[in-house]
């Protein structure tokens, strides 16, 4: 499967910025991949928009479906909901997503106002998802066509992430500083963004390049499937970046980290929450937990304490760190969490 082609796609090209005030944090120059500014404001709408283009395109392909309606589904409390929204209404398809209760209002309503038929289904994430998977999607009648969205555990969702790294390529090859990139920097859930960046550098002859992945050690599924080497559930956990609060990471993740260099590093949920008000004072922008868990890489010194983990890291070298963004991290919340955490 490869990445849809199509003349507009729902997603942007994001700045690649040479921060300088990440950079007085660590011993390279720290560029960030704002990918915070998409129009769902995070990421998650290069992988999933891919996911649905191509399943239109086979669907429409296919006589077998004339005159059928075609119907996006998802569940999900977060990023992956408001991206399947979005593109959805790009290509003017009728949307479900099926959320849990502990999704905010607000959230709701972004959905919502993507045009998204909106449904409150159990108590968490895996609730919503087994109602969507077990009860709904089988009582479709035989005129409707679903495309589900897993939101990362589906190849076309990966490829379209790996869009991000043919942009940073063509931003630092314009600058001709492509020799330099030393690192990217990503947050952990349960996989897809890692393995896009895995794919888009062996794409572009990367292969060198490697990849600091973290996650909270109140959630650390990736850490736990590393040690097993083979994939581990984890059917709960409670932590601050809940858009990283994966059951288990995908299978192609444990394979990528075995065949190309990688690192985990566990961080507490204070880290992420203490790294998002920092970013916030530095560049007055306000991005989520998950987010501020790849921050943490340059906030708490992990790139330094790391250092021998990045090949002959010089001062002028370049790490790439995914500001993956989110949309449901409010000024309010930041507040709380300098009572909490602070």
């Amino acid at each position: 499967m490869t990445i849809a082609k199509h003349t507009e796609v729902p997603y942007i090209k994001t700045p690649l910025v040479d921060s300088k005030e990440l950079t007085k944090e660590a011993p390279c120059r720290i560029f960030l991949k704002q990918e915070f500014i998409q129009p769902s404001g995070s990421y998650k709408i290069r992988g999933l928009s891919n996911l649905i283009k191509t399943s239109l395109d086979e669907i429409k392909a296919n006589p077998a479906n004339n005159g059928k309606k075609i119907h996006v589904y998802a569940a999900s409390g977060g990023n992956a909901g408001n991206a399947v929204s979005c593109a959805s209404n790009f290509y003017n398809l009728e949307s479900t997503v099926v959320i849990p209760k502990a999704t905010s209002l607000k959230m709701r309503q972004k959905i919502e106002r993507n045009g998204s038929t909106v449904l409150v289904k159990g108590e968490n994430i895996g609730e919503a998802a087994e109602y969507l998977r077990d009860v709904l999607i089988p009582s479709l009648g035989e005129d409707v066509v679903p495309i589900y969205c897993h939101p990362y555990d589906i190849p076309a969702i990966w490829h379209g992430h790996s869009s991000m790294v043919d942009e940073i390529v063509d931003q630092l090859a314009a600058r001709n500083e492509l020799d330099k990139l030393k690192g990217v920097v990503c947050s952990m859930g349960g996989g897809g963004l890692y393995n896009g960046l895995v794919q888009g550098l062996r794409r572009n002859n990367l292969s060198n390049v490697p990849i600091l992945t973290l996650e909270t050690d109140s959630c650390p599924t990736f850490e736990e499937s590393i040690k097993a080497n083979k994939q581990v559930v984890i059917k709960s956990c409670k932590t601050i970046a809940t858009s990283l609060a994966c059951p288990y990471v995908s299978s192609k993740t444990l394979e990528y980290y075995n065949t190309h260099k990688t690192k985990n590093l566990l961080v507490t949920d204070s880290d992420a929450a203490n790294s998002c008000i920092r970013f916030a004072n530095d560049l007055n922008i306000i991005v989520e937990p998950a987010c501020g868990v790849a921050l943490c890489s340059v906030y708490n010194k992990l790139i330094e304490k790391n250092i021998d983990f990045f090949d002959d890291l010089k001062p002028n070298d370049i790490i790439v760190v995914i500001v993956c963004g989110g949309s449901a991290t409010t000024v309010q919340d930041l507040n709380e969490y300098k009572q909490l955490y602070h």
